[in-house]
């Protein structure tokens, strides 16, 4: 199976994505549909996220503003939080459909061991 950690890592990276689409695409495409797939390959788990709409690369967030979360503008962490959750974020555009590719290697912890140091 998959470490509950990895299962609450890709619960807060869906939230985050779900969050910047509402608040970024939605309010002038109300009628937008995106997809969402979960699927564990040999050693990787990955999740695609799929909606047409303006072309927008998430996978270059702001740098943050500072090391607390108060120094923040509104904004511009969950993109951050991503990154960090995951092993690889990728973004394509084409024909008008944006692809969100998030993927953890499931053969190592390396952003397990990163993030608890």
């Amino acid at each position: 199976g998959v470490a509950r950690s990895l299962i609450h890592d890709l619960q807060v990276v869906i939230d985050e994505i779900y969050a910047n689409i509402k608040m970024h695409v939605l309010p002038d495409y109300p009628d937008l549909t995106w997809t969402l797939s979960v699927e564990v390959k040999t050693g990787f788990l990955d999740l695609a996220v799929e909606y047409r709409g303006p072309h927008f690369d998430p996978t270059h967030p702001r740098p943050l503003a500072g090391d607390l979360p108060e120094s923040q503008e509104d904004g511009g962490m969950g993109l951050n939080l991503i990154s960090a959750l995951s092993d690889d974020f990728r973004y394509n555009y084409h024909n008008g459909m944006n692809t969100m590719l998030v993927r953890w290697n499931l053969e190592s912890d390396s952003k397990e061991t990163l993030l608890c140091r």
